[in-house]
């Protein structure tokens, strides 16, 4: 019985499939298609092959936003595609040129960029235990006392164990990078050096 109802639920199902194309107009693989159910929220990610196609079956009836995913470039999105049930439709999409923001490198790209100090190779040594730089710094904007305050909470709610001259030399080095007076451009792709730190695409087999 229950391998009938799941036969059921296949049988009836859409699927979305496409092509990317770069701004060169040639195929792009390795963006990342989102699909998201606007009513349950449910979200289907996949990435886009060597040739740019992509394909996301299984998708029961509803209303969907398509979307595209892939650093320094950009694409509108489709929004209210509505599914019904053994629908099979198609949307590509052609990329334009974006800018590249500091949380969307990663943490290699974010280690040959910002400047040299005491204070980044301590971070490297007491805060990437824990976490990157993504979400906890480059998404924000404090000031000196701001990030003095956060290194100081790492310490005692997290039991991190720096000394109080290594605790102001990441607090001093967060406020140049993150700080109201950062000594860094409003996006990583503008930073000299930034395209050696771009990793081409590849597949694993």
């Amino acid at each position: 019985m229950s391998a009938i109802v799941l036969l059921g639920l296949v049988t009836h199902s859409a699927t979305i499939t496409g092509t990317i194309k770069g701004v060169d107009g040639a195929a792009f693989q390795g963006a990342f298609v989102e699909v998201q159910n606007t009513q349950t929220k449910i979200t289907v990610e996949v990435l886009s092959d060597g040739q740019g196609r992509y394909r996301i079956e299984q998708l029961p009836a509803g209303e969907y936003r398509v979307q595209i995913r892939a650093v320094g470039f950009s694409a509108d999105p489709h929004t209210g595609v509505n599914l019904a049930a053994d629908q099979n439709i198609s949307y590509d999409f052609a990329l334009q040129k974006g800018v590249v923001r500091w949380t969307d490198i990663s943490f290699y790209q974010g280690m040959q960029l910002f400047p040299p100090a005491k204070g980044k190779d301590l971070l490297v040594k007491e805060c990437s235990v824990c976490h990157e730089f993504q979400t906890r710094m480059a998404a924000v904007r404090r000031d000196a006392d701001g990030w003095k305050d956060r290194v100081q909470y790492m310490r005692t709610a997290l039991n991190v164990r720096i000394t109080d001259e290594n605790a102001e030399d990441i607090a001093s080095y967060l406020t140049t990078l993150f700080g109201p007076d950062s000594v860094l451009p409003k996006y990583a792709s503008d930073m000299p050096g930034y395209k050696d730190t771009v990793r081409p695409f590849r597949t694993t087999r």
